[in-house]
């Protein structure tokens, strides 16, 4: 479908139905492989089980441990306001501009 959005040009859809179709064959013998050994030893299950800790109960969210190395250094680079898309979907504000001030060192 994605492929389709190249129409306009025939050698770049016929590019990018060539990607599409090597990443649906890329899926598919994923699932060939990977589901029957699931069923017959459940490894995925118990890989999952070793990776948590004893401390995340069912339900809970678990912050993994690339998500505690990674947070701290984009929240240097990077300060999200998650109000900013409700307040002007509400049509509290016109735009962003108060919410990110900008500063250039």
């Amino acid at each position: 479908i994605v492929s389709m959005g190249q129409m306009g040009d025939g050698a770049q859809l016929e590019r990018a139905f060539a990607g599409a179709t090597v990443h649906d064959l890329f899926n598919l013998l994923s699932v060939a492989i990977l589901f029957p050994l699931e069923i017959i030893s459940h490894y995925l299950y118990h890989l999952t089980k070793a990776m948590l800790p004893d401390s995340v109960n069912d339900g809970e969210e678990w912050e993994g441990p690339i998500k505690k190395i990674v947070s701290p250094l984009s929240d240097k680079i990077l300060k999200s306001n998650k109000d900013v898309i409700k307040d002007i979907a509400t049509g509290k504000v016109e735009n962003c501009d108060a919410y990110y001030p900008v500063l250039c060192l």
